[in-house]
């Protein structure tokens, strides 16, 4: 029941999901099937069926401000990645910058520096500073920003050199906002 219920789960936030990026393409319907969706399926007991099921019962009070949700969202907005075409850590990367704008929650596991980058600069993208972050999720507005931010990927993995000339640009930003070696 509870993997019925963490499906039931997942389904819609990857339709949130879809709605978000339609101005990237098209990341099609929340398959079981498909090779990107399949490994998130069938781990009955995995992280991802946990971490559903609990940002599901602390959204009544807390909305997708919640380690659980950031991790749904990484997971997922990976996936979605994948199905836009980036590859690999790149892909793992959009994935974490969509979960930390969609959530506000930022995570460091398991990724190594020059990822975080990646990641910051997709932050940085998508809120240009000082700015607040004050808007609906699915207006056209942030449609545009998340293409924008797609865009930057897509850039980067057909032309890695210019993922060097955008951490150069950004270089001080990032080691101010987290004393990170930008190399």
């Amino acid at each position: 029941m509870e993997i019925l219920r963490a499906f039931i789960i997942a389904k819609r936030e990857w339709e949130n999901i879809r709605i978000s990026l339609e101005r990237c393409g098209d990341i099609g319907e929340f398959d079981s099937d498909h090779p990107v969706n399949s490994r998130l399926t069938q781990l009955e007991g995995s992280r991802l069926v946990t971490n559903l099921l609990e940002m599901e019962d602390r959204f009544p009070s807390q909305r997708y401000f919640t380690p659980e949700a950031a991790y749904v969202f990484s997971t997922l907005a990976s996936s979605a990645g994948e199905r836009l075409g980036l590859v690999g850590k790149l892909a793992q990367t959009f994935g974490r910058g969509y979960s930390w704008v969609r959530t506000g929650w930022f995570d460091l596991d398991g990724i190594e520096n020059q990822h975080v980058i990646k990641q910051m600069i997709f932050f940085n993208l998508f809120y240009p500073f000082p700015q607040e972050p004050t808007w609906e999720f699915n207006s056209p507005e942030v449609k545009q920003k998340l293409k924008d931010v797609f865009e930057n990927f897509v850039k980067w993995q057909d032309k890695p050199s210019s993922y060097v000339l955008d951490v150069k640009r950004y270089r001080s930003q990032l080691e101010n906002l987290f004393g990170l070696a930008a190399h």
